[in-house]
């Protein structure tokens, strides 16, 4: 068989006219080597190839060339070929192609010959004629045993032995390529199951019983401080943030692991008729190789990004550090994706331009140049200067891109091989994902919630208060105004990070930050004994309770303050003051109760009966939760503060609104209590942080939880200060609670 340089070889695999080079055969489930087979037995697929050099002598064909080259990766490579039923029912192909089995295959068994026989030999389609003769028959044919070599240009009218050159160099060019082919398969399913199980394994390592100091010393050096510098939640250059250590350490893996399998493993194999050199033949392998992989990212990047993720459910790790690693994993899949492309184009435009012309209107092509370009376009309108600016253009075209992008990647994989191999496989998973989560899991629960009424209030220059009666939500939620604009679809985040409970007087309450449509919330309750028990911090007679038309019933409801912004906001303000309120979809509940491990990191515990809360603007609405039953035995042994720096008179009023506060002077920076927590509260001037800190955290008895929720600076400053007195013995740990997303 004669050899073809590497160019020659992507060509004769990729290109069409349509049906010659476009393959098509039988469905494969799964992937190659789990459980497809490309060649098994290896020896047999060989022999056939090295008989189909001969002409065949039969009158149904134009072309009796029984020349038929290896499928590369299930690519059909002949030009033209015997119809199926010239190779199911000529005599001397049929008793030529059983000698060499016989002769080459004698470790394989004959029910194995037989199955390959019946499947393979008038070819690989789905529907096709079976041979007339079973292999044992064909083989009892051959009645004298052949002693020579048929001439290469002669038809093949007689049994002969095959050229032994010819066939080693089949049977190492099949073997060689199968055998990359599921290591392509292994290394793609290695970097799915570690991105999966890696999350998971980590987030158990927190329920060892380890001392307290040495996990505050582990998590002040390797997991809490940023990854460098001084920022985390403040953005480098406007573009995007800095994650932690601990983000970072897994994000090297992702990069590290990809970087390792797009590089080893690869074997060369010699004799091989399917390359002429060595490097032709790796070349050929690590375009296949950063094409498994990129679509193995596939499934990890929907994952990381949905909301409804089962690593959600089993992990501690946060939304927004899934968010984080999601946007890596999609900057590798791009550059995988673009790398593949990039090595097959290559090939074409070294052929000259008529071939690129040719295979460009191939189907198979365009829908991966659109999958690619796609995957590329994602990452400049992804940045987070658009994310925060205009929301909804982002939204809007994150997901159509993204859509786009698996469509592409299926077509291509369609439009060329149809379903033989099983490289669909990868995209069915990430639409899988996908489709669990946006629709199924959104829809239930916005039908659980049904539809509410929203009712919008003007409360000064800065805020608006939006009600949600009948609502009970913890963690996050997502609301849906859909009668505000025609994008029916878009939803808005909001965060909501207390316990739902229920008012004696029947209004939950709490205070969002909105910017660029992006808020915060809460809800809060107590129950009839107040806070005189020390088991709630909320007001039972909260004038909050009756507003917006809402009377003193006992229902639940949530109460969200939201920054005046534009976006979202400007048109919420036009509801302002309406009786009947507007239409609210709300998809709840995500955040901590998700998780079916215990996270004890926001309650008190014997390692951390102190609880010392850093708050900046609205970040105090998710600190409130917190103070929430303060008068549990253990916090009772420890102490609860809250540092609540903001520049809004009319925010601290509202908060005040609707807990119970007892209060000790009345200057800029006062101290009050809200219910068994000591709460001090400066107006327009900033804490010292590392004063505050320093003196709390040292003087406390028994370990300290430092939760932080504010602006991103102050949240930087807080936890670097915070790793900096873990390095140096503080037994402290740290909680964010980011507006990030």
């Amino acid at each position: 068989m004669p050899t073809f340089p590497f160019v020659s070889i992507l060509v004769l695999a990729l290109a069409a006219p349509a049906v010659a080079h476009i393959s098509s055969g039988r469905t494969g489930n799964g992937f190659i080597g789990y459980p497809i087979a490309m060649y098994n037995p290896t020896c047999a697929y060989a022999c056939r190839d090295t008989v189909t050099s001969w002409t065949l002598n039969c009158t149904d064909s134009e072309d009796m060339s029984g020349h038929d080259m290896s499928d590369m990766a299930g690519m059909d490579m002949g030009s033209s070929s015997p119809s199926p039923e010239c190779f199911a029912t000529n005599d001397p192909f049929l008793q030529t192609l059983a000698w060499c089995i016989s002769t080459h295959c004698t470790d394989e068994d004959i029910a194995t010959l037989e199955t390959y026989w019946q499947l393979n030999v008038a070819g690989r389609q789905a529907v096709q004629p079976l041979p007339k003769d079973s292999y044992q028959r064909a083989l009892l044919k051959v009645t004298t045993p052949p002693t020579s070599v048929l001439d290469a240009d002669a038809v093949l009218n007689e049994v002969s032995l095959v050229d032994e050159d010819a066939y080693a160099a089949n049977l190492g060019g099949e073997y060689g390529f199968e055998d990359m082919e599921i290591t392509h398969e292994r290394y793609g399913l290695t970097l799915l199951i570690s991105g999966a199980i890696i999350p998971i394994a980590f987030s158990f390592f927190r329920l060892l019983p380890l001392p307290a100091s040495f996990t505050s010393k582990f998590y002040a050096y390797l997991i809490d401080p940023p990854l460098f510098g001084r920022y985390r939640a403040v953005p480098v250059l406007g573009l995007a943030m800095v994650p932690t250590r601990g983000q970072g350490l897994f994000i090297a893996y992702i990069i590290i692991i990809n970087i390792v399998l797009s590089s080893v493993g690869y074997r060369s194999v010699t004799p091989n008729s399917w390359f002429a050199s060595v490097p032709d033949e790796i070349a050929a392998y690590i375009a296949n190789r950063v094409g498994v992989l990129s679509f193995a990212n596939v499934p990890l990047l929907v994952l990381y990004s949905s909301r409804n993720n089962a690593l959600l459910w089993l992990t501690n790790w946060s939304h927004t550090t899934f968010l984080l690693v999601h946007r890596w994993v999609a900057i590798i899949c791009m550059l995988q994706a673009a790398l593949h492309s990039a090595m097959y184009l290559q090939s074409y435009l070294v052929l000259g331009g008529d071939a690129y012309k040719e295979e460009s209107q191939l189907a198979y092509w365009y829908w991966g140049i659109i999958a690619t370009l796609s995957l590329v376009l994602l990452m400049p309108l992804s940045i987070l200067w658009l994310r925060k600016r205009l929301y909804e253009v982002f939204l809007a075209a994150h997901i159509a891109l993204a859509v786009l992008a698996l469509v592409g990647c299926y077509l291509h994989i369609y439009y060329r091989f149809e379903h033989q191999w099983g490289y669909e496989t990868w995209i069915y998973v990430a639409f899988a994902i996908w489709g669990f989560d946006r629709l199924l899991a959104r829809p239930v629960r916005l039908a659980a919630n049904g539809v509410k009424r929203a009712h919008v209030s003007v409360i000064d220059g800065d805020y608006l208060r939006i009600d949600i009666p009948g609502l009970d939500s913890t963690g996050h939620v997502y609301l849906y105004f859909p009668t505000l604009t025609w994008r029916v679809w878009e939803n808005h985040p909001f965060s909501v990070l207390a316990g739902a409970h229920r008012l004696a007087t029947g209004m939950n309450a709490g205070i969002a930050s909105e910017g660029d449509d992006l808020a915060k919330g809460s809800t809060h309750a107590q129950d009839d004994a107040g806070n005189k028990t020390g088991e709630s911090i909320y007001r039972s007679d909260s004038p909050e309770s009756s507003s917006a038309g809402i009377t003193g019933a006992a229902i639940p409801a949530t109460t969200v303050l939201v920054r005046r912004c534009s976006g979202l906001t400007a048109l919420l303000t036009k509801h302002a003051g309406s009786p009947a309120g507007i239409p609210v979809l709300v998809e709840s509940s995500y955040g901590e109760k998700m998780t079916i491990l215990p996270d004890t990191s926001t309650h008190p515990s014997a390692a951390y009966p102190n609880l010392l809360c850093i708050a900046g603007g609205v970040g105090v609405t998710a600190l409130l939760p917190m103070l929430d039953g303060a008068g549990s035995l253990l916090q009772r042994a420890g102490t609860t503060t809250m540092y609540w720096n903001t520049r809004s008179e009319a925010l601290v009023a509202a908060v005040e609104s609707i807990v119970h506060v007892e209060k000790k002077g009345d200057d800029e920076a006062r101290e009050t209590r809200w219910g068994m927590a000591r709460v001090t509260v400066s107006v327009g001037e900033r804490f010292n942080l590392r004063a505050v800190l320093e003196k709390e955290i040292r003087g406390a008895v028994g370990g300290t939880t430092v939760a932080v929720c504010g602006p991103p600076g102050m949240a930087d400053e807080v936890r670097c200060i915070v790793a900096g007195l873990g390095r140096n013995g503080a037994v402290v740990r740290l909680v964010e609670e980011s507006f990030s997303w």
